[in-house]
């Protein structure tokens, strides 16, 4: 019945057969208004409505005993009970534009190019299709977009008919699989003829608009990725949006804005480069700084400490520059807990980096990874008064 009249979305039937299966249940019907998955277009969604108790309808499949309804729960109506169908209307009403828009668009590119679509795919917020060219042009993605939406404007009339194998002519034929036998043409004269099991309008127009978004290369292919109808309309609302927020955040309208927000770019990048040639400095003055809260083990100077405020990034560029000397030990963490910490050690020391984990992680309930002149990790303790009385311990004469 979705074949015959697409904008039928309630319909009073019978129950023929229940079907449980892996935890679930499907209702088999006399007839039904719900579409089942198929052709690239997922299944409808709704209800079924039996004797004062609503059914939801979660998922809608074509077996060879007929179309099933697949319903949350595990109980379902009886067999033979009479029941009320509604599909759910937003969802038919995007799949007709999604998969309408898809066929002025295939055929678009067809005529125009020679590109033939080999892939559908009608997703949740966007659509594709995959297209047997390598690489997509701007200026042809632009110049398709126009003419299919000047087919959408034109609201040319939406034809769809059932024929045999035998009346087709040999270019649909090839499309085909080889067992069916009887086809569904969907039919927009003068633009595009194509076998199709989906739900499509009676008009181009209420395919809405179309817009391309984006391409990428799949498998010596190009996916396109598109919109139609009320998403396209949703998309630019948050197109609007978005360049308003970005216009207020730089004080500019327009392609003034772009150019300030450009600019911002470089600048940041140049300053995000200036910044990385400035951290060894400041990381030497700081180890500089704390040389007197240092202490002496047979000729290697140990540095411990904690920094709650610190990252990963900073407690390795310390540790680097505390060790760029030789015979020096720096164990360093940062956080409230749990931890980040970092051993390092420089040549001559009294143990490298990772033999100095290894002595140190039960003491600190952690983890990590490293080489010998340097490991970094978590830890859930840092006691640092046992920390340094068990270097001064272990490791004194």
């Amino acid at each position: 019945m979705y074949h015959e009249d697409p904008y039928l979305l309630q319909f009073n039937s019978n129950v023929t057969g229940i079907i449980s299966e892996k935890g679930r249940v499907g209702v088999l019907t006399e007839n039904t208004v719900f579409y089942p998955e198929g052709g690239g277009q997922p299944a409808d969604r709704g209800t079924l409505v039996c004797a004062r108790r609503t059914y939801e309808v979660v998922q809608v499949e074509q077996r060879p005993e007929g179309i099933v309804h697949w319903i949350a729960g595990l109980a379902g109506p009886s067999k033979g009970t009479r029941l009320l169908m509604t599909v759910d209307a937003e969802r038919r009403r995007d799949h007709m534009q999604q998969h309408h828009g898809q066929h002025i668009l295939s055929a678009v590119l067809e005529q125009q190019y020679g590109w033939e679509t080999i892939g559908f795919h009608l997703g949740e917020e966007t659509n594709s299709i995959d297209l047997t060219v390598r690489e997509l042009p701007l200026e042809s993605m632009q110049q398709a977009e126009a003419e299919a939406n000047r087919i959408v404007l034109e609201n040319l009339p939406v034809q769809s008919e059932f024929y045999s194998r035998e009346q087709l002519p040999p270019e649909l034929l090839r499309k085909l699989p080889p067992n069916q036998e009887e086809v569904r043409l969907v039919v927009i004269p003068g633009v595009d003829e194509n076998a199709c099991c989906g739900t499509h309008p009676r008009f181009t127009g209420e395919a809405g608009p179309i817009k391309l978004l984006k391409t990428e290369s799949v498998r010596g292919h190009t996916r396109l990725y598109f919109i139609c109808g009320l998403r396209t309309v949703h998309w630019m609302w948050q197109t609007a949006r978005s360049l308003k927020e970005l216009e207020e955040t730089v004080g500019a309208v327009g392609t003034e804005a772009v150019t300030r927000l450009q600019k911002r770019e470089a600048e940041f990048k140049k300053l995000q480069k200036e910044h990385k040639e400035l951290l060894p400095f400041k990381y030497q003055a700081i180890a500089q700084g704390l040389k007197e809260k240092s202490f002496s083990i047979q000729g290697t100077s140990f540095l411990v400490e904690l920094f709650p405020q610190a990252d990963m990034d900073f407690l390795r560029g310390l540790a680097a520059a505390w060790c760029r000397e030789p015979k020096r030990t720096a164990l360093l963490a940062g956080g409230d807990g749990p931890y980040a910490v970092v051993f390092g050690c420089s040549p001559e020391g009294v143990l490298a980096a990772d033999q100095l984990a290894e002595f140190l992680w039960p003491l600190l309930q952690g983890q990590g990874g490293g080489n010998a002149g340097m490991v970094q990790g978590r830890a859930r303790e840092w006691p640092q008064e046992k920390i340094i009385n068990q270097m001064k311990q272990h490791f004194s004469p």
